[in-house]
């Protein structure tokens, strides 16, 4: 009975000093000295523990080459997972960059220190001269500041099956850190000549408004019960309200909003107003070539690029008889673009490179005008047309870089809006359709229906991009899920909830 109870206690104290041990992960890099077949250790260089960057380190010139990260971390929380550590050093062409190391007790061997658990990275060696893969001091340290300060990885969020990569911004920054360092010979000034492919989409914020980011979708070029997105997109269909006031406002309150409203001057008569604010950004891949050598290039893989494009809205509409009504439309564009412009690397006395970015925005406003009419053909159904952009304002279709080429791609935002709607009882039935100069944009059906007073129930889909939309409103106040399909809303960095995305809109609708 005694030895019953003794021996589970030696278990579970054993288990306990396990447990509290904080993980060391040491080793030793080597670079080749003076030939493949003679290598030392690398001095100067970089290790960083990917779930941990505030742990990292630089290899110790004696014993030469060697590296120890204290993690801090309990060992209990890392075993049986694999961990990433990355080096950063001189040599952007190294293949060795990056080690994965699977962390089990039987690596500690020979420890007697019960406050720590070891894991040793075995034959870390670089096909690399050393001169090549070492960093003067100063800028190692240099360099080391800057990772430190990087965010740590969730270890909770982690399963034995997956790696503790790093996070996506750790993970950028040792994309272009690398490379940087690289290219100290080519100190100078580079100028933005390229911007590599990107997600966002420039000049069509106003087409994309009207069939995919909207809670009326199908019912826009011809509403008839929900009249909160008619001064944007056919205010001749105004007159027809059943009251003589209006103010809607519809957001996601992260990268789009449309604000609006109108009211009755007299029985023929009324004037409607409103706003649209859109605003994407993402990283993108930048070309820089030097100014004093063309053939000298640097690559940048991560300038954030912006886009913001809003526009205003006024417009009066003019019932000419119970069936025909007409409404014009007076409109700014404007279009901010954020674009790479220089990158100056210089060196200083200790060796150090600094990288110091400028760039620009470009913007752009302009007048248009639009011109609508609606039609009542029978009780049960309605068509309405508009006539977009009769100016002919033009767009940038894509961000430019400053030095580059002076033929930028455009987008013409004249287009011909085209709707229908047939009522049914507590249905109604609408279909829209956009065309541009170049073509068919994209169609999108919708239907609503009133549950009960006060409510209206309404879904729509966009038949060339897959968008679609389910909106519910009660009295005043609605709630929309839109899903553009990834055609606008961009982002730089998402959350984790896809529901939150961009997705989520909310506001009001006021008619009094």
């Amino acid at each position: 009975m005694k030895n019953f109870i003794i021996y589970p206690a030696l278990l579970l104290l054993l288990y306990n000093n396990a447990s509290g041990q904080t993980l060391v992960i040491k080793g030793r890099v080597r670079c080749q000295n003076e030939s493949p077949n003679s290598t030392r250790g690398a001095e100067n260089i970089i290790v960083v523990p990917a779930f941990i960057p505030s742990k990292s380190t630089t290899t110790a010139s004696t014993p030469p080459g060697y590296f120890e990260c204290n993690t801090g971390v309990p060992f209990a929380k890392l075993r049986d997972k694999q961990v990433s550590l990355y080096i950063v050093s001189g040599c952007s062409q190294c293949s060795e960059a990056v080690k994965r190391v699977f962390i089990s007790e039987d690596q500690d061997r020979k420890n007697n220190d019960k406050t720590k658990s070891y894991v040793t990275v075995k034959d870390w060696k670089f096909n690399a001269n050393c001169n090549e893969l070492e960093l003067p001091p100063f800028r190692a340290d240099s360099m080391l500041g800057v990772i430190v300060r990087q965010p740590a990885q969730s270890i909770g969020q982690i399963t034995n099956a997956t790696a503790l990569v790093g996070t996506p911004a750790l993970l950028n920054l040792l994309t272009n850190i690398t490379p940087v360092i690289g290219i100290v010979s080519n100190a100078g000034i580079f100028e933005a000549r390229e911007l590599g492919p990107g997600k966002i989409k420039y000049g069509g914020f106003l087409f994309s408004s009207a069939l995919t980011h909207t809670a009326s979708t199908g019912f826009n070029f011809s509403p008839a019960r929900d009249m909160s997105e008619a001064v944007f997109w056919n205010p001749s269909a105004i007159v027809k309200s059943r009251t003589p006031y209006n103010i809607s406002l519809l957001t996601n309150v992260k990268n789009n909003a449309k604000l609006g409203g109108y009211f009755r001057l007299n029985d023929r008569i009324f004037i409607g107003a409103g706003f649209i604010y859109t605003q994407q950004d993402e990283y993108r891949n930048t070309l820089f070539v030097k100014i004093s050598n063309e053939a000298n290039t640097v690559q940048i893989d991560s300038f954030l690029v912006k886009l913001k494009e809003h526009s205003a809205f006024l417009a009066p509409s003019f019932k000419v008889n119970d069936k025909l009504s007409i409404g014009l439309t007076v409109k700014s564009i404007w279009q901010n673009l954020r674009i790479p412009n220089l990158l100056q690397i210089t060196i200083d006395d200790n060796g150090s490179t600094a990288n110091t970015f400028t760039d620009s925005t470009v913007k752009k406003q302009k007048w248009d005008l639009d011109l609508s009419a609606s039609y009542k053909v029978s009780n049960a159904l309605q068509v309405g047309i508009n006539a977009m952009n009769l100016a002919g304002t033009k767009l940038y279709a894509d961000a430019f870089a400053a030095g580059g080429s002076n033929n930028y791609n455009m987008q013409n935002q004249r287009a011909v809006g085209l709707g229908g709607c047939y009522k049914w009882q507590r249905f109604n039935f609408g279909a829209d359709m956009i065309f541009t100069e170049d073509g068919f944009y994209d169609a999108a059906l919708g239907v609503n229906y009133v549950p009960f007073n006060n409510a209206l129930l309404s879904a729509g889909l966009a038949v060339k991009q897959l968008s679609y939309s389910i909106a519910f409103r009660i009295k005043h106040f609605r709630i929309a899920y839109i899903n553009d399909n990834d055609l606008m809303v961009n982002e730089k960095r998402k959350g984790k909830s896809g529901i939150l995305n961009g997705g989520l809109y909310g506001g009001f609708i006021f008619d009094f």
